[in-house]
């Protein structure tokens, strides 16, 4: 087995330790670049959940039917038809 420890082999186990050293470092410096990025992700998909909210909102509220109506009625000078001025079609 190991009768003899050469110092090529601590060497060798020594360049190995350190190799693995930095390999775990610059795993630990890649895992927290990351994990800041998907908190700022995150943050970004909140903060366009919130604004499409906001747009649906303002979606409903500009084609509210009364908003419509009056619309309709100030600016093109309509309104509903009377009673006495509804015809009915009928197809044969």
């Amino acid at each position: 087995m190991w009768t003899t420890v050469t110092p090529l082999r601590i060497a060798v186990l020594w360049v190995s330790v350190i190799i693995t050293a930095l390999a775990v470092a610059l795993v630990s410096h890649i895992c927290r670049q990351q994990y800041a990025q998907l908190g700022a992700m995150e943050r970004e998909a909140n903060q366009m959940n919130a604004d499409y909210g906001r747009y649906l909102l303002e979606q409903s509220a500009w084609g509210s039917l009364q908003r419509i109506e009056n619309m309709a009625a100030q600016k093109l000078d309509m309104r509903s038809p009377e009673p006495e001025e509804i015809m009915m079609v009928k197809r044969n």
